[in-house]
């Protein structure tokens, strides 16, 4: 009998991401196909919702609002530290790095502006703010 994604399965995934306005962000192309486990791997809440249910060989195309795919920008999650906290080689707009976080968490950042004595971090995920449109074929689908 044919499984279909549910909760706790593990799934294989061919997909593409890509902005609202057709630019490629990422795809099982570049970065192989995606195994994961369903309901337990952390990823979009529309992402989980669209593929529910499918089965291999299934194909969907998930137009997502920002809140439904990587969250909106949130304001808080700028933050300013001493620029002297950076080593030189860093000290650019759009410099992806990662800090630790609470409880051991790695927390990845880029560099958003650069003040005279501060620099103004970036914490959201690169794609918060933005529709995305993930387009989705069902590899395999395993308990």
């Amino acid at each position: 009998m044919e499984q279909s994604i549910q909760m706790g399965k593990t799934v294989c995934l061919q997909y593409t991401l890509s902005l609202a306005d057709g630019i490629l962000v990422d795809s099982s192309t570049d970065s192989g196909t995606w195994t994961y486990v369903h309901g337990h791997t952390r990823m979009p809440s529309g992402l989980v919702q669209g593929v529910e249910g499918l089965k291999q060989g299934d194909h969907v195309r998930l137009e997502l609002a920002a809140a439904d795919a990587f969250g909106a920008l949130n304001p808080d999650a700028f933050q300013q530290l001493p620029k002297d906290r950076f080593p030189a080689s860093t000290l650019h707009v759009g410099f992806s790095g990662e800090v630790a976080g609470p409880g051991g968490s790695i927390v990845a950042f880029r560099i958003h502006e650069i003040g005279e004595d501060m620099v103004t971090i970036n914490l959201n995920h690169p794609l918060a703010g933005q529709d995305v449109v993930f387009d989705v074929t069902v590899i395999h689908v395993q308990d």
